[in-house]
């Protein structure tokens, strides 16, 4: 009986680069199994020169920042093996694990798999970012920059951005964005939007703490004096059993 021979499969890698300093980002897909390999047994996190793995990127230097393997399953920091394993995630301590809404209660913590921090032959996709930019412009990384479409949220980082003073009002320096017309819009006066300014502290959000404290006052206040009234009727009852 003739044993059908199954054919070589094909080795690919998809490199995902990204440069935090111009914003852009380029998925090249890898073929070539001596580049694919080179990848092999590192480890997120680790830093290395760009020349080792192509001429083309002399003078670069790349960090490996995560990966997923050929089903999706994401790379975890910290999980030293190349295998996939089960974990006991939580969510907001654990970035492999978010908790859906409605799903469970908060705190919760769900068995999730996930690929450990060693590039193997079974990852599918490296996401690497450039840490330092080499001699060449690349097509797509280096050449054009894109600004961050939305500013600031929080009240510190506005200031932070700005160079204000605390007693300085942060309203009047929030980022807004312009939104473009639908087909077949006609407004006179571009419309534009603006996030709404987390931790900002203003009379009213002083007035409401205080109100909290003097709740908290006249409570705790009002527990003494019933502890003081409950201990002198005790002992009045005691003194009238003996």
């Amino acid at each position: 009986r003739r044993v059908k021979q199954r054919a070589p499969v094909k080795m690919s890698l998809k490199m995902n680069i990204a440069n935090p300093a111009t914003g852009q980002q380029k998925v090249i897909e890898l073929e070539d199994e001596q580049k694919i390999k080179f990848f092999w047994d590192r480890r997120i996190a680790e830093e290395f020169h760009g020349a080792d793995l192509d001429a083309e990127y002399k003078g670069y230097i790349f960090k490996i920042t995560g990966g997923n393997d050929t089903e999706g399953f994401p790379m975890m920091q910290g999980v030293i093996t190349a295998d996939r394993v089960k974990k006991l995630l939580e969510d907001g301590v654990h970035p492999c694990y978010h908790r859906n809404k409605g799903q469970k209660r908060k705190g919760a913590r769900r068995r999730k798999s996930v690929r450990g921090c060693i590039i193997s032959g079974d990852n599918s996709q490296v996401n690497i970012i450039i840490v330092k930019q080499g001699e060449q412009h690349l097509e797509g990384l280096t050449d054009e920059s894109i600004p961050n479409r939305l500013g600031p949220k929080r009240a510190s980082k506005i200031r932070k951005l700005w160079g204000l003073e605390k007693e300085e009002d942060v309203r009047g320096y929030v980022v807004r964005r312009p939104i473009p017309l639908k087909e077949g819009q006609n407004r006179k006066k571009p419309r534009t939007k603006a996030p709404k300014i987390q931790r900002l502290v203003t009379p009213v959000t002083l007035q409401r703490k205080r109100r909290r404290k003097a709740i908290q006052r006249s409570r705790s206040e009002k527990a003494k004096v019933e502890a003081a009234a409950y201990a002198k009727m005790m002992g009045e009852i005691r003194a009238e059993v003996r």
